[in-house]
């Protein structure tokens, strides 16, 4: 199974965007998603402010930042990023 980590906040038509993306594909591959609300912690907030939504693979590799990635996301499903 293939593990990801979601960064958003709310009220971001971004990050929904991206994340209704990614669902899709949970369906049809083995993945999880790990979602963080950076408003929730200051850590994150400073690192991923200006860039959500943030999609890192399960080794913290950025997958894609603002906008969904489909081949970058498929490549790492595969491991070939």
């Amino acid at each position: 199974m293939r593990h990801y980590k979601f960064f958003y906040r709310n009220d971001c038509h971004l990050c929904e965007d991206m994340y209704a993306l990614i669902q899709t594909y949970e369906t049809s591959h083995p993945i999880s998603i790990e979602r963080f609300n950076i408003d929730q912690n200051t850590v994150l907030k400073e690192q991923y402010g200006l860039l959500i939504p943030v999609l890192m693979d399960q080794n913290d590799n950025e997958i894609c930042h603002y906008f969904f990635d489909k081949i970058r996301f498929e490549l790492s499903l595969h491991d070939k990023i």
